[in-house]
């Protein structure tokens, strides 16, 4: 319990304030920390005592003439839940440093719980990321289900509650707080919720497994959002869709890795992608990119070379997420409903069709989806 890092840094802090050496031993009376670091890893013979009677012991002068690496002064048994865990010893003069003693052992013993406390705790914290980011592997690996539900138990986990998968993706890897460290401590002040998992993915992705409803979860989103923007730190978020059990929280991280993938295509103005919003190009990405190109041609080919291509297919998708409703896709454009009735007209003659024809506006639609998508380049 009682590592060299620690039991150094109480020696030094100690020693500086009280103005006597201080020295640390493990419930062997080995050194593992001192004022006077030569005497790190030697036996101080004196601890052995201490540590079977768990008492105070005074040592003069003559007292430690037969004890190995044993100096006047007083030395005091560590307890940590009841366990003797070392010893501290203070040099010097019994009489003088005697006053010391319980001052010096109950803050050598605060300050060694609340370290075995922070420890416990990032232990706890670095096996729940491991875990996330297994359940998030989950469709490349063998592992069981029943032993990642088994693992999440043993962390306080019950992997069976419903979850909503959430990624946090830092835009900016040159800007200073952008990397997934930083990432992690601003979406853990603000995703702070019991049962939540969160778990840096990559250099630049933090995964967030959290319970809520959808309204709640959005909310810490934006929440998440002005809480980075006001540090100056630039993320992207995607929601993912919700599950229960290892397979449906796999399924859910892929769902939220797309909402990262395609959101930025589909909605360039926003920081806030929901899979839910992303669905058609979800599902039109798993169509083969030759026979993307081949659709695009066969019904868009009148259209490509116009030097408004562009400005067209933004229209024709307003259009689309409009349900094809003028007024609503002119709104959206923020374009005068007129100037949304000549592109369409514009449209229309180039294809030297109807677009009241059936199925023609949808499958505009969703062809102007994946050519936004991508086309092979020659």
């Amino acid at each position: 319990m009682l590592g060299q890092a620690l039991a150094q840094q109480i020696a030094n802090e100690i020693t500086d304030v009280i103005g006597h050496n201080v020295l640390i031993t493990d419930e062997s009376g080995i050194v593992v920390g001192s004022g006077d670091e030569s005497r790190i890893g030697q036996f101080h013979e004196a601890s052995v005592e201490v540590v079977r009677t768990r008492r105070t012991i005074a040592h003069s002068a003559e007292d430690v003439r037969d004890l190995v690496g044993t100096l006047p002064g007083v030395t005091i048994p560590l307890v940590i839940d009841d366990s003797v865990v070392g010893t501290i010893g203070l040099s010097g003069s019994p009489d003088e440093v005697v006053q010391f003693g319980l001052v010096v052992k109950r803050q050598t013993e605060i300050l060694m719980r609340e370290a075995a406390r922070i420890g416990t705790r990032l232990m706890h914290e670095r096996a729940t990321a491991e875990l996330l980011r297994e359940i998030c592997e989950w469709h490349h690996s063998r592992v069981p289900k029943s032993q990642l539900l088994q693992r999440g138990r043993t962390l306080g986990h019950d992997l069976t509650t419903p979850r909503r998968i959430v990624l946090i993706q830092g835009i900016d890897a040159t800007r200073a707080g952008t990397d997934a460290e930083h990432v992690v401590s601003h979406v853990a002040e603000v995703f702070h919720s019991a049962g939540t998992l969160i778990a840096p993915l990559a250099r630049m992705v933090v995964a967030v497994a959290t319970p809520g409803t959808d309204d709640s979860v959005l909310g810490l989103c934006h929440d998440l959002i002005a809480a980075t923007e006001a540090r100056n730190v630039d993320v992207r978020i995607a929601i993912g869709s919700t599950g229960a059990g290892i397979g449906e929280l796999n399924v859910a991280s892929r769902d939220a890795f797309d909402a990262l993938q395609f959101g930025p295509t589909a909605e360039p103005q926003k920081k806030i992608h929901m899979i839910e919003h992303v669905r058609l190009h979800q599902a039109l990405s798993v169509v083969p990119i030759d026979s993307r190109a081949r659709l695009v041609e066969g019904l868009l080919s009148p259209l490509l070379n116009d030097r408004e291509w562009s400005t067209l297919r933004t229209t024709l998708i307003a259009w689309g997420d409009s349900a094809f409703n003028v007024t609503k896709a002119a709104q959206l454009l923020h374009v005068h409903r007129n100037t949304l009735i000549y592109r369409l007209d514009k449209i229309a003659r180039s294809l030297r069709r109807s677009l009241d024809e059936p199925g023609l506006a949808v499958a505009l639609y969703v062809t102007c989806v994946i050519d936004k998508l991508g086309r092979p380049t020659n």
